[in-house]
């Protein structure tokens, strides 16, 4: 009886570990205070507002999660909380640091989706990659601005706004749960994983890349013949970018570099923000994130050529860290612009028509192209299933389409792009927990489990990975004892 009772209560480990996690809030914000000063003191500082944001959010998504939902299911709904109360309004010079948080946020997940894909499904799988990269996408989108249109009547130029932002893929949904089904040996014989891996990150590029390309009409800020080539451009610049960073990867660092592990990270995180950025000041938004994940997919292939398997990456396992501080902040500051006792009801239920009915049509599209593409009926069904969540792209660009209008004097805009916002937030509050729920209920049960990659095996992974870090780690002393 003692012993079931125990199992009740947390480990060492996990005390051990909140305990580190509370220290370094308080580091961080002690920090903050002796540098910034009042912006970092409650209840009205800016900073203060962004840390306790975070905060609120984090538990909110480990409370949601214990019922078996997504995290940031409960992120949303504490940003919405704390905005309903009046405790969060972020405004003046930290939307600018907001946008940067957005923008980093986005580097980490790519880089994290790049790292987690297995070189030899790619290849195997490279034409049904190429396929279902772009035509489920364009269908949905067409299907979201043809109802957008209709529903809402906006104009097409903001109809296919529209539908470029909703079309996306949700990295922060599916990347944890494919990898997590991936490491429980599900579907990886038939490369099930890396398929659904490989088209989300595809998809978030080509989606920013046609916000881009549209929003520059609606505003015309550059000549409408560049708007019309720039996103090509942008898929073919971000192609030539990822592949020449990625290549540099073979020859540095050396991988008996025994600073190896923390110059791979410094150089990919790095790497990825002057990406996202430079891509961004020469205006072929979309050419950073596809730079992004191509480069994080050859240094990842580099890696398990040199003898890190995928799924065994120290560099891939940090970015997934670093994702579990960025992902509270993104995710309950989009909760924080939902002002809910203003949504109109008539309006949210169009969205959800608009939304379900798209999602019903991609469905069917990925269906059929899967058709003789080697995979059995369980897992088109799965595959088709796992590309309902949205949620990153949504929360990136669904604020942004506000921001990009926030100094015009022109009412339409302004409508137009509330309701670009309100689709945004209506797609993520109705597909992330379905799409979650159902890429953890049904993966198990559609999609067969491959031999030698059972838990157990997994756990001894685990094991010889924290024993080669301990060695690094000594090695490290090591070194820096005899330089001393």
């Amino acid at each position: 009886m003692a012993k079931r009772n125990r199992s009740f209560l947390p480990g060492r480990q996990k005390v051990a570990r909140f305990t580190a996690l509370c220290l370094l809030v308080i580091f961080a914000w002690c920090s903050a205070l002796l540098l910034i000063g009042s912006d970092a003191l409650p209840p009205n500082g800016q900073l203060w507002q962004l840390i306790l944001l975070s905060v609120v959010a984090k538990a909110f998504g480990w409370l949601v999660t214990q019922f078996r939902l997504p995290g940031l299911l409960g992120m949303l709904l504490a940003g919405i909380l704390l905005q309903c109360v009046g405790f969060v309004s972020i405004e003046g010079k930290y939307l600018g640091l907001i946008r940067i948080i957005r923008k980093a946020s986005l580097v980490v997940i790519m880089m994290r989706a790049g790292l987690d894909l297995d070189p030899k499904s790619v290849q195997k799988l490279k034409f049904s990659i190429m396929t279902l990269g772009w035509m489920p996408w364009a269908v949905e989108m067409c299907c979201v601005a043809a109802m957008s249109w209709w529903l809402f009547e906006l104009s097409w130029s903001w109809a296919f706004l529209l539908g470029a932002v909703e079309a996306a893929v949700s990295p922060a949904v599916v990347v944890p749960n494919l990898i997590l089904l991936r490491e429980r040996g599900f579907g990886v014989a038939k490369g099930v994983p890396t398929l659904v891996l490989a088209v989300t990150g595809i998809e978030d590029a080509i989606s920013i890349s046609a916000f881009g390309v549209i929003s520059s009409l609606i505003l015309i800020t550059s000549p409408v013949v560049y708007s019309i080539i720039k996103g090509p451009l942008s898929v073919i610049v971000g192609i030539i970018s990822g592949c020449v960073t990625g290549l540099l990867f073979k020859f540095a660092p050396d991988k008996d570099d025994p600073y190896a592990i923390s110059i791979r990270i410094f150089l990919l995180l790095l790497s990825g923000f002057l990406m996202i950025l430079g891509f961004d000041f020469v205006e072929l938004p979309g050419a950073g994130p596809l730079a992004v994940i191509i480069a994080a997919f050859m240094a990842g292939a580099t890696f398990a050529n040199q003898g890190w398997p995928v799924g065994q990456n120290q560099v891939a396992l940090t970015f997934g860290v670093l994702w579990k501080f960025f992902e509270p902040i993104v995710f309950g500051l989009v909760g924080a612009q939902i002002e809910i006792f203003e949504l109109p009801l008539q309006m949210v239920g169009l969205a959800a028509a608009c939304i379900s009915a798209s999602a019903i049509v991609r469905l069917i599209t990925t269906l059929i192209l899967l058709t003789g593409s080697g995979f059995n009926v369980k897992e088109k069904v799965f595959i088709s299933m796992a590309w309902m969540a949205k949620a990153t792209i949504q929360a990136v660009l669904g604020p942004a389409v506000v921001d990009m209008v926030r100094d015009s004097d022109d009412l339409i805009l302004h409508e137009s792009a509330d309701i670009v916002f309100n689709v945004c937030v209506t797609s993520i509050l109705l597909t992330a927990p379905i799409g979650a729920i159902l890429i953890a209920v049904t993966g198990p049960k559609l999609l067969s489990r491959g031999t030698g990659t059972s838990l157990e095996r997994r756990r001894v992974v685990v094991r010889r990975q924290s024993s080669e870090f301990t060695n690094f780690i000594k090695s490290d002393n090591s070194i820096m004892s005899s330089s001393l």
